[in-house]
């Protein structure tokens, strides 16, 4: 039997399952899937919501499993959706297969996002009875097991019990049981893999350093990117390298571990006193390198920009009232002394000659001050990228900061991902105007041996209507903020909200692409009764959207983690509004180089880069409106730019079609009454 015929056979048994709804486009994709798994061909899809496309990618990976061995990766961008392939669609795809049990699979996320059995260990009359019922011990399992306990104190202990660091390792008296020790060692040998961008990102890049001879998820056959209309972003925040105040203190720390667990081989070696005198130096130096932090960062909101490749954009208009090279060379000075200081002390922790039962821990320690040097380092580092930038920032509101992002992801994202291994990026809404050449071009993936646009199983000329205000009745935010008129334009924009609220009897979702809007409307709303408004605050942004679930009559105010990925399927959310087009900020340091080094290239960065980014948050935001095919619901949005720019009718295009539109918000939400 082909893995091919495997799918068929596994959705003969799906559509004999109880409350099985067939749909004929998603065994297409999972077929589509299994020859890309089959052949090691790349696959480019968009698979709309409701479409199910993560049993779509579990079917054929299970397929292919047992039919070559061959081990396929599954990554999503949030954690959230890797938990619900894990939880509730594995054991589902797992049935659907005689020969489930020769299958093995894992779920690996970042170590951050566990919880660490000695921490735990440490609170044992709290958290036992999460110890002993964790089955992979992450953060949304530990919040899960918190809410059980009906005590909110418990959910701010997370920070106190996640792995560190660095920690014991093999030392550890709980290494084997250790959550994520034991989720890297099940990841080297499973055939499905569920984990995230973020971990694919660090085994590249771990790949890379090593010449292939350290992994995090094996020698796996086949990737899977699911949310890939995301992986941009989380190769950004990946491949970014930041220094903070905070970092360097964190930093200070752990060598101060180093220095704890090396000292009893430096004394029994009779280096006892000249160890100590280095890690004194180093601690000493080091302060001061940490309080200069202040006197290299600029206090201005502005960011100084410190060093740009290539060398020539620094002569770009826009770019060269930015550049500060006196701030530059004292930064760069900075940067390569502490990244030197801690070669000096790391050369001090080798001249030992035997660590005994501290080996592994000393080992540790010093990759991890390791990396923070290269990272000191690559701050300003003369490599070979096409496009990257290097500033600092800071003020009175913000730590001071040192930080390096690279312009041209494409250019590194080849030779690291998509050269590496074949590959499937999927998403409910990788096109832009119909094709996937603005992700092909901006990741630097290859054009795809197999692509399609799936059709969305919901009917949204039924479900659905478009609420758009007449003009006059907001202000433009970008005329806004140059005439200074932002505080009239946050006031009607609350007026507004408000309105829809009471339309929609609260059940409204208002996405906002700045914090200070949202704070700032948020400030300004009148009176609503019993209609209750969450907001997202720094923290805790997981426990707010349970709560907007849950509160039927609630709204929420959000940022970007739920413009993509929330799902609130059924009444609770009746409308979603758009306070306004998200296009990336235009003094980001980023966004400035870009824009610089595509003009470089005789290319319009509004029309090849910043609108099309724009099309596609606002396809994944209007996007969290009809999650099941009997939602119903509104989508407003409140940007006047889309009646009066040009770009407008584009970004209508790339939204669903057949909707009817509305400029009056009563009127909507009575025509939706009658469908």
């Amino acid at each position: 039997m082909t893995a091919s015929e495997r799918v068929e056979a596994a959705f003969q048994r799906l559509a004999e399952q109880p409350g099985f709804r067939e749909r004929p486009d998603q065994r297409q994709l999972a077929l589509l899937m299994s020859d890309c798994i089959e052949s090691s061909r790349r696959g480019m899809f968009e698979a709309p919501t409701g479409l199910g496309k993560s049993l779509a990618s579990l079917i054929p990976a299970f397929a292919n499993a047992i039919h070559s061995g061959k081990r396929t990766v599954i990554a999503t961008y949030t954690n959230v959706l890797a938990e619900q392939y894990w939880r509730n669609d594995m054991p589902l795809a797992a049935g659907l297969f005689e020969e489930q049990e020769a299958v093995k699979r894992t779920f690996l996320i970042g170590k951050q996002r566990y919880a660490c059995l000695a921490q735990l260990e440490t609170e044992r009359q709290v958290f036992q009875s999460f110890a002993d019922s964790a089955e992979l011990g992450t953060e949304a399992e530990f919040r899960q097991w918190a809410g059980t306990q009906r005590t909110r104190d418990l959910l701010k202990m997370w920070p106190q019990v996640v792995v560190p660091p660095v920690c014991q390792t093999r030392n550890c008296p709980h290494y084997n049981a250790c959550y994520y020790y034991k989720a890297r060692r099940e990841a080297e040998k499973a055939h499905i893999i569920i984990t995230n961008h973020s971990v694919v990102i660090q085994d590249a890049l771990l790949r890379q350093a090593s010449d292939g001879e350290q992994t995090l998820l094996g020698d796996y056959d086949f990737l899977i990117l699911d949310e890939a209309h995301d992986f941009l972003q989380a190769a950004q925040n990946g491949l970014e390298v930041e220094i903070t105040e905070a970092k360097l203190d964190q930093t200070l720390g752990l060598a101060q571990r180093l220095f704890e667990v090396a000292f009893p081989a430096a004394k029994r070696d009779e280096r006892g006193e000249a160890f100590t005198m280095a890690w004194v130096i180093f601690g000493s130096k080091w302060k001061r390198g940490t309080a200069a932090m202040r006197q290299v960062v600029p206090g201005d909101a502005e960011a100084a920009f410190l060093r740009i490749a290539p060398e020539e954009l620094k002569d770009h208009p826009a770019l060269k009232t930015r550049m500060r090279p006196d701030l530059a060379t004292m930064s760069h000075t900075l940067a390569k002394g502490l990244a030197n200081l801690i070669d000096t002390f790391l050369v001090e922790v080798r001249l030992q000659r035997d660590h005994g039962d501290n080996a592994d821990l000393v080992r540790s320690y010093s990759l991890y001050l390791s990396e923070a040097a290269r990272g000191l380092r690559a701050l300003f580092d003369e490599g070979d990228p096409s496009a990257e930038v290097t500033y600092g920032d800071g003020g009175e509101m913000r730590p001071a900061r040192l930080r390096r992002d690279l312009v041209d992801l494409a250019g590194v994202l080849r030779p690291l991902v998509w050269n590496k291994k074949p590959w499937v990026a999927l998403s409910a809404t990788l096109a832009i105007d119909g094709t996937f050449d603005w992700f092909v071009r901006s990741s630097g993936a290859d054009s795809p041996d197999f692509s399609d646009i799936l059709p969305s199983p919901f009917d949204f000329a039924h479900q659905a209507a478009l609420y758009v205000p007449p003009l006059g009745k907001l202000l433009d935010p970008s005329e806004a903020r140059k005439t200074q008129r932002e505080e009239e334009y946050w006031y009607l924009l609350s007026l507004e909200i408000s309105e829809i609220i009471r339309a929609c009897e609260g059940r409204t979702l208002v996405l906002f692409p700045s914090r200070r809007e949202m704070e700032e409307v948020h400030r300004r709303l009148p009176d609503l009764g019993d209609l209750k408004v969450l907001i997202q605050r720094g923290q805790g942004a997981a426990a707010t959207g349970a709560k907007f679930k849950k509160e039927i009559s609630s709204s929420l105010f959000a940022l970007r983690s739920f413009w993509t990925g929330f799902d609130a399927p059924g009444e609770t959310c009746f409308c979603v509004a758009l306070t306004r087009v998200p296009f990336e900020p235009p003094t980001d340091p980023v966004a400035m180089t870009r824009m610089a080094w595509m003009q470089r290239q005789g290319l319009d960065p509004f029309l090849n880069h910043t609108l099309p980014q724009a099309k596609m948050m606002m396809r994944q935001g209007t996007g969290r409106l009809i999650r099941r095919v009997d939602d119903q619901g509104i989508i407003a949005l409140l940007d006047p730019r889309l009646r009066t720019k040009s770009y407008g009718e584009q970004i209508f295009e790339n939204l669903p079609a057949g909707m009817r539109s509305f400029d009056d918000i009563v009127e909507a939400v009575a025509h939706l009454a009658t469908r």
